[in-house]
């Protein structure tokens, strides 16, 4: 059961160069090398490898973002960290660790972007997740782009009406989206119901999954960076 107008994340990600528990592996890995502090040219790699992985998947405006992001960190870090004084350099060096965590940031973007929630379910039931985590998460997922989407009505009927004071604004922000939020939660429940969400047994998906030779070398090569990384600790800067 849906809205007219609610989004379909199911018809708008294509079919996935990778299987859906490939992506949840190779982001495991992505953040062992990151948290286990490997030497930058492993996290380095990580990080290229993801950037293929987004032009293959054929994400370019998510890829553009990301990179973006990236050489303004390096800009900050490199440029505009030398310049400050000593108080203001304290405070914008924090922002240079997202560069620590970048990988991990880019490993969750491509496996949210390119992986629908029918995808998700049915990699988690293959896993042998527990129900109420899959359900939960499955929930969630849909939860979010219904609210998005109710958000940019609300914004496009008060620009149509000409709001512009800031409490006024609070005022038709915020009551249409509570009231949105609990009918979103309501009609998710019984779409979850009308799917057989209920059922005892074992769950089938309409999206097939599966593994095939590109999940075979994509997680080969994340693996041994991994390993590679954890062997040079020390070794390498």
């Amino acid at each position: 059961m849906s809205r007219p107008g609610w989004p379909n994340e199911d018809e708008n990600i294509r079919p996935s160069f990778l299987d859906p528990r490939t992506k949840i592996l190779i982001w495991l890995l992505a953040n062992v090398v990151v948290f286990t502090w490997s030497p930058a040219v492993f996290q380095l790699s990580v990080m290229m490898a993801y950037l293929i992985l987004f032009l293959v998947e054929r994400k370019g405006t998510m890829l553009a973002g990301l990179l973006a992001t990236y050489l303004a960190i390096l800009a900050i870090q490199y440029w505009l960290l030398p310049l400050l004084p000593g108080s203001l350099a304290t405070v914008f060096a924090t922002v240079t660790y997202f560069i620590l965590v970048f990988p991990c940031i880019a490993g969750g973007a491509h496996l949210i972007a390119t992986t629908s929630v029918s995808q998700f379910m049915a990699a988690l039931e293959r896993m042998g997740a527990p129900r109420s985590f899959s359900i939960t998460l499955a929930v969630t997922l849909r939860f979010l782009p219904a609210l998005r989407q109710d958000l940019r009505h609300i914004r496009d009927a008060m620009a149509l009406r000409n709001i512009r004071g800031f409490e006024e604004k609070l005022e038709c922000i915020y009551v249409p989206m509570l009231m949105g939020a609990a009918q979103t939660a309501e009609e998710l429940s019984e779409s979850a119901t009308a799917r057989g969400i209920e059922y005892p047994g074992k769950m089938s998906s309409w999206r097939p999954i599966g593994f095939h030779i590109q999940d075979v070398v994509v997680t080969l090569l994340f693996l041994a960076l991994c390993v590679g990384g954890i062997c040079c600790k020390g070794v390498l800067p």
